[in-house]
């Protein structure tokens, strides 16, 4: 049996106080000039120190049904620019909504790209927990003068 103070109680208060920046957190300080700085360095940081460690979900392998994920999450251009994404605005709602912002990252931010990122045509549904397929660019043709004089910016 484990204690309170180890296990999984343990580790959730760990997340819970990294949510709200208590002082056991070592990157959530503050600047000289009083600005809070983020929880975590960067996004692989918040990926695997933190996305990873709080998100249940069954990943597919074989025929047992499930997400598709990438253990390479960095090598796809898509997911990692939405992840970067996640990140950035936890760290935001964290310090400038610290009693509802988690709820609303979740609800407005995590959800919706999670789905997109682990769905059937999303950037990891060829990958499975451990194997990597790398991505395929969508077929684009430069857009000619002509369309692009159309824009007020052109």
């Amino acid at each position: 049996m484990t204690s309170p103070s180890t296990g999984p109680v343990a580790d959730l208060t760990t997340l819970l106080d990294q949510l709200t920046g208590t002082p056991d957190t070592p990157a959530a300080e503050n600047d000289d000039q009083g600005t809070p700085q983020p929880v975590f360095r960067d996004v692989d940081q918040f990926v695997t120190g933190y996305l990873a460690q709080v998100i249940e979900r069954r990943v597919a392998s074989g025929p047992t049904p499930g997400i598709s994920w990438c253990p390479r999450w960095w090598a796809h251009p898509e997911a990692l620019s939405r992840l970067y994404a996640l990140w950035r605005a936890w760290e935001t709602l964290r310090v400038n909504d610290p009693h509802t912002g988690m709820s609303i990252w979740w609800r407005d931010h995590l959800d919706p790209h999670l789905a997109v990122l682990t769905g059937d045509a999303g950037p990891f549904a060829r990958c499975g927990s451990d194997r990597h397929r790398d991505p395929e660019a969508l077929p684009a043709e430069p857009a000619p003068a002509e369309v692009l004089a159309q824009f007020p910016d052109a």
